[in-house]
């Protein structure tokens, strides 16, 4: 659901705007934990799937992320899966400044689940969303290793499609369906029903429409030949298998081509499952860009 703006609100959530290039009001007056509709396909609640599912590492990197976004987005994750499967969340704080993000986020995950089963890894200096997501990977434990954006919110059940063909077939990375959590209300609302990931000679992502006979079986994966690059699930072997991802590249841009391009090329597979969706912030605008010394990171990573 919406949150219904009247004039005052409208008025306290476009100051707010510049902070994250979303409306930091709006997003501290809902719930951490609120609740959201499931718009998921409705054979996807008849789905069956393996007894045995790997354990699962979620890797969530920040920076300069507000406080109840970045609480919201651990508690879907932890609150819409089933339990035993999410073996730890990893937080890596990506050189952020803001003070909330240090001491007191570790004090508040550490009251709010006294497990451990949340922990944060704080980054001395900014090295960018790749480094960031690497630094994650490499302290992980579980048997698959889950990335997400710091912004996000999982749908219902969203975990156990993206595990199960993981299960397998350990070279196989699946990526979620990516929904729409709109900047200014935080409506949360579906993107499309789902798109093959491609680029222009340019190097821009791309959508293109699913094939003509996905169109009997809406809710079954099928096959990407490019992932978006930020919600995906991958086995750690397989991961490490393929290098991770190329240490020469920095900050962000360029990481979903290479590893998808490894994927398939190195005899793997990618797929989108339609029966894990998860809701994702697309702010107005970039905010909190990298220092100008970094230079054109995206086309240096391009080439």
């Amino acid at each position: 659901m919406a949150f219904v703006l009247s004039p005052l609100d409208r008025e306290l959530s476009n100051k707010t705007i510049n902070e994250n290039g979303f409306s930091v009001y709006v997003s501290g007056t809902i719930k951490t934990d609120r609740s959201i509709k499931d718009i998921r396909h409705p054979r996807c609640n008849g789905k069956l799937y393996s007894s045995n599912l790997p354990t699962a590492s979620v890797i969530i990197p920040y920076f300069e992320e507000h406080w109840e976004t970045l609480l919201r987005t651990v508690a879907s994750v932890l609150n819409r899966a089933p339990s035993g499967l999410i073996k730890e969340i990893i937080l890596v704080d990506d050189g952020s400044s803001r003070k909330y993000l240090k001491d007191e986020l570790d004090n508040h995950l550490a009251t709010a689940y006294p497990s451990g089963i949340v922990r944060v890894i704080h980054l001395e200096q900014r090295g960018g969303l790749i480094r960031a997501k690497t630094a994650g990977a490499r302290e992980a434990t579980g048997e698959v290793l889950i990335f997400l954006d710091s912004h996000c919110e999982a749908g219902i059940n969203w975990l156990p499609p993206l595990l199960d063909p993981i299960a397998a077939n350990y070279k196989t990375v699946v990526c979620p369906f990516i929904d729409v959590i709109d900047a200014d209300t935080f409506e949360y609302r579906a993107q499309d029903e789902g798109a093959r990931g491609a680029f222009d000679w340019e190097l821009y992502y791309k959508r293109l429409p699913r094939l003509p006979e996905d169109r009997y079986h809406p809710e079954e994966p099928f096959d990407s030949p490019v992932m978006a690059g930020g919600l995906f699930a991958i086995s750690a072997k397989w991961f490490w298998e393929l290098g991770g991802y190329d240490p020469g590249l920095v900050i962000w841009g360029g990481e979903q081509y290479e590893l998808s391009f490894k994927i398939w090329m190195c005899g793997g597979r990618m797929i989108d499952a339609p029966c894990s969706r998860i809701g994702h912030i697309y702010r107005k605008y970039s905010t909190n860009f990298p220092k100008a010394e970094f230079g054109d990171f995206v086309g240096r990573n391009y080439k």
